[in-house]
């Protein structure tokens, strides 16, 4: 355990007009009691790592993180959130690719 738990599903957001998936969104739950602080830094930290991982559209992903997520390197973090999200079933994205 790493301090990041990651659970994902195919989004259900369709207006039936829309023929591409809408983009993956991302649901944060962070434990660091009384430390408000330390909890938005590991929000903002997760938050820019989801953004480098690049998963393909068409996910809701909740991602839970603890105190320990503060210590990680933000190359470890980007790295178990990858993984998670490949564990997952939610596949990367295409950098450069243009939408």
């Amino acid at each position: 355990m790493n301090g990041v738990v990651v659970y994902a599903l195919p989004s259900q957001i369709s207006d039936g007009q829309e023929e591409e998936p809408a983009p993956s969104r991302v649901g944060l739950v962070v434990r660091a009691p009384n430390r408000a602080v330390v909890r938005n830094r590991i929000k903002r930290r997760i938050r820019a790592a989801f953004v480098a991982c690049d998963p393909e559209p068409g996910y809701d992903v909740v991602i839970r993180a603890d105190e320990r997520a503060e210590s990680m390197s933000f190359t470890e973090l980007t790295g178990a959130l990858n993984k998670a999200l490949a564990v997952c079933g939610v596949p990367a994205g295409h950098r450069g690719a243009s939408r």
